[in-house]
């Protein structure tokens, strides 16, 4: 079994019943081909990274699902090409099954709020690599001395 995740997005200037009629028609056209969908849903009007079609927003909507075949895709991406309503769209392998929406929204009602946790340094020098302060105050040094030489060479010019 393949799993697969198409992301498409949809002119922003379409009325929310158009798009849940786009939402249908797509999910009848990849139900045509004997593909189970596992999610399908409107991610969120957002902005583009880059205007489409004069857009500068879009719909964004997701759709998961998974096939035992993959020789649709073809096809089916020609249909989301000529559909007027979707400007852009891609389609993706997944390597694992994604979970469900509902399963999604239940695991976050459950999880805690994090929290967050004191750091506090520890009083005696078990952290402190006295060595990386060596090598940093050498190079320092070093630095001190090129200087020094640079301005010895400068005053001999002058």
């Amino acid at each position: 079994m393949r799993y697969y995740e198409l992301l498409y997005i949809v002119n922003p200037n379409i009325e929310d019943d158009r798009v849940k009629n786009i939402i249908d028609e797509i999910g009848n056209e990849v139900g045509k081909y004997k593909v189970s969908i596992i999610n399908h849903y409107i991610w969120g009007k957002k902005r583009l990274a880059y205007p489409i079609n004069k857009n500068k927003y879009g719909i964004y909507i997701l759709m998961q699902f998974s096939a035992e075949q993959f020789d649709f895709l073809k096809n089916f991406e020609r249909f989301l090409i000529l559909d007027k309503a979707v400007i852009r769209h891609q389609i993706v392998r997944l390597d694992d099954e994604p979970t469900k929406v509902e399963d999604i929204e239940s695991v976050v009602d459950e999880t805690e709020p994090l929290k967050k946790e004191s750091f506090e340094i520890p009083e005696d020098d078990s952290v402190v690599d006295h060595e990386a302060i060596e090598e940093v105050q050498d190079v320092n040094d070093a630095n001190v001395k090129e200087t020094e030489s640079e301005e010895e060479i400068k005053e001999e010019i002058e």
